[in-house]
This record gives C-alpha cells, sequence and structure tokens, in this order.
C-alpha cells in the first residue's frame, strides 16, 4: 500500500535519494558490514534533507539513553520533545527479524514515543508503537532500489520535521484514500476510461443529437494522455502497468482510427531514435529505440551487464526474476527493464559502454533518418 505526503522540499529529497542510491551502486560491498558508513553517508544526508538536522542537538540526539538507561541511534525532536526514534543497521540486516523489530519497540515504548524508524540506508520501515493489533504496527516499508524515487519520497516525507506534528493524521487519510483510489484506478486505460466516459458525456448536454463511437473517444483520450505527459505511444504502453503479457496490445485496441484521430489532430512529433554500431561493423538501428536497446544487450551479453549493477527507476537493468509491478522483456535467461525514457536508454547504454570498454558508437537520429548527433566513440 502506498502513502502520499507533500513535504516542502520534495525535490531536494529527491535529488539527495538519486545521489545516495547512485553511492549504494557504487559501493555496496561497503555498507555491508559498517554501521557507521551507512549512518553518515545514506541515513544521515536524507534526515537532513527531511529537515532534521543532524548537527543540531535541538532537532537530532545521537546515541542519547532513554531514562531506561537504553541508547537508540538517533532521537528526533521538536520543541525539546521526543518525537521520533531511528535506529539504524547495516546494510545486511533485515529489519523485519523480531529481535529488531523489539529492539526499536522497547525504545519507543519505554519513552513514550508514538513512532519509530528502521533502516539500514536502502530499506526504511515507519513504526506505529501503540497500535492495538501488532500486525498494523508496521505502518510501511520501502526499497530505495526497488521502488521508484517519487514513492520512496513521499513516504519518507510523512516523518519530515514540518510534517511530524501531522504524523498519525496523515496516515490515517492517506490510508482511506489509497483504498478507495484502488477501487477506481486499475490501470492506464482506466484512467483513459473514466475521463472518456465524462468527455462523451459532456458532449451529449452540448449536443444531444450527436453520436459519437466509443472506441473514437477512448483513442482521442489516450492521445491527449500521451501529448500531455510527453509520451510516446510505446512508452504509453510500457508505462500501463496492469498491462499482463496475454493483454491485448494498443495497436489492437487502437490502430482502427489512429490514423482519424491521432494524426489529422496533430501532426507527428518528431521521434528521437538511436543506432548503435559495434567495433566489427554491427549496426543496430531499429524504428523502435527499445528494439535496438534489447538488441545492444543482447550482442554485449546480459550476463556481463547484469554484473554491472546498473539500476533504473529503482529496478535492477538485467535481473532474473520479473519484477511485479514495472515492464520488463525476457531476454535468453534474464528480464530486462525496459520502463525507462529514450534519453534514459541512452544514458544506460553509454555507461554500459564506457564500464565494458566496449567502443560502440551510439548516435541519435530523427525518426530513424537524419543523424542529429554523436553520444559516444
Amino acid at each position: 500500500m502506498a502513502y502520499y505526503f507533500y513535504f516542502y522540499s520534495m525535490t531536494n529529497l529527491e535529488e539527495t535519494l538519486k545521489e545516495i542510491k547512485e553511492t549504494i551502486a557504487e559501493h555496496r560491498i561497503s555498507y555491508l558490514n559498517n554501521e557507521q558508513a551507512v549512518r553518515a553517508q545514506l541515513i544521515e544526508p536524507i534526515l537532513n534533507s527531511l529537515g532534521w538536522k543532524t548537527s543540531n542537538p535541538k532537532f537530532v540526539r545521537h546515541n542519547a539513553p532513554g531514562e531506561d538507561g537504553k541508547i537508540p541511534d538517533y532521537t528526533l525532536l521538536k520543541n525539546a520533545t521526543n518525537r521520533l526514534i531511528v535506529e539504524a543497521k547495516n546494510l545486511s540486516a533485515i529489519l523485519t527479524d523480531i529481535k529488531i523489530v523489539n529492539q526499536l519497540s522497547g525504545y519507543c515504548y519505554n519513552q513514550g514515543v508514538d513512532f519509530g524508524v528502521l533502516t539500514n540506508g536502502i530499506c526504511w520501515l515507519l513504526f506505529n508503537t501503540f497500535q492495538r493489533n501488532p500486525q498494523d504496527r508496521i505502518v510501511w516499508q520501502i526499497n530505495l532500489e526497488k521502488d521508484s524515487v517519487e514513492s520512496v519520497s513521499r513516504k519518507l516525507s510523512s516523518f519530515a520535521y514540518g510534517n511530524i506534528d501531522e504524523l498519525e493524521t496523515l496516515i490515517q487519510t492517506n490510508k482511506a484514500l489509497e483504498k478507495n483510489w484502488d477501487t477506481i484506478i486499475t490501470s492506464i486505460d482506466s484512467v483513459v476510461g473514466i475521463i472518456s466516459q465524462t468527455l462523451a458525456n459532456r458532449i451529449k448536454v452540448s449536443n444531444p443529437r450527436f453520436r459519437i463511437e466509443a472506441k473514437n473517444v477512448d483513442a482521442f483520450v489516450k492521445h491527449k494522455i500521451v501529448e500531455l505527459f510527453e509520451l510516446t505511444e510505446d512508452e504509453y504502453d510500457e508505462n500501463n502497468f496492469n498491462k499482463g503479457d496475454n493483454a491485448k496490445s494498443s495497436e489492437t485496441k487502437f490502430s482502427e482510427i489512429e490514423d482519424n484521430i491521432f494524426q489529422r489532430r496533430k501532426p507527428k512529433k518528431d521521434r528521437v531514435n538511436i543506432s548503435v554500431t559495434f567495433p566489427d561493423k554491427t549496426r543496430l538501428l531499429d524504428p523502435m529505440v527499445v528494439e535496438t536497446f534489447l538488441n545492444t544487450i543482447k550482442k554485449v551479453g546480459p550476463e556481463k551487464i547484469k554484473d554491472l549493477e546498473i539500476i533504473c527507476s529503482t529496478v535492477p537493468l538485467i535481473s532474473e526474476d520479473k519484477h511485479p509491478k514495472y515492464h520488463q522483456r525476457h531476454l535468453d535467461n534474464y528480464w530486462v527493464m525496459v520502463q525507462i525514457s529514450t534519453a534514459e536508454k541512452i544514458k544506460v547504454l553509454t555507461q554500459i559502454n564506457e564500464r565494458l570498454r566496449l567502443n560502440l558508437k551510439i548516435e541519435t537520429f530523427i525518426n530513424g533518418d537524419n543523424a542529429i548527433g554523436i553520444i559516444a566513440n
């Protein structure tokens, strides 16, 4: 279940999270058994972005013993009152281990603090101390490597300095919103359906005698969503998160009226395509960027790229297991993350090229025709 909160420096927090993800990807081994490094390099930058000034004892007390003599890692204060306990672990720790949860629970209970946080720098767990039902005490869990930056930042912002007074209210409000949202929205296509129905009703009111087919309204709305969020048709389908392996493709659903609705209303936008040329003169240039992307990975070797531990939108670029949420393509014995923009695909290919020293020539084109730039040689 997702919880959504709004924080005054969300942009700053998201930038911090992106930097930390890069740090983890590059230095993961350093954090496996080094809790101090986790605190200084992963946890404290996030706490500071949330408004908790870790260098100021008015905001954060480090290793401050409670009346019972037990010493939590961080005690967060507002107006000289203890508001939140944060317990840090190294990267190898499993936060849901009952001993670890009970440790945090004891700190919070003995100090009369309503909420606590467990974290190993990647995973964060919000704990509600005095919930009567033990199953409800874990409010949410997040993973910087698996969840989107936006989702992580919204949840972390629930206990930001500016939100801490309203944390309980925020949790209850967002539980209600999330529960009811799930009964309405299940995919991007469900959004199209809701908007289409509203649009059709307005047309009927303004012109009762006019008749328009539902499929034409759906196609028009889809086009407007693609235009609004600056997506390509392919990216729309990749982001349709409820799309299963056996679901009908967008082409089947909309191709009958695509020319009439999409092309006549607005000239087709120029689309950036990419070309990848290998030292052996093999050149990959498919009309679809995603196919060039996949074919390049296939030729280089997904097993080699997997060892680079590249993360895309919090998901490994190459993984052995399919992610339940993100759109991936099956390649040999692996799953490849493709739910990223063309610009991100270019960045990933460039990173692969540089780190493996492949001497690839990566070029960008407009609609696969005219070269507009060379990314890397």
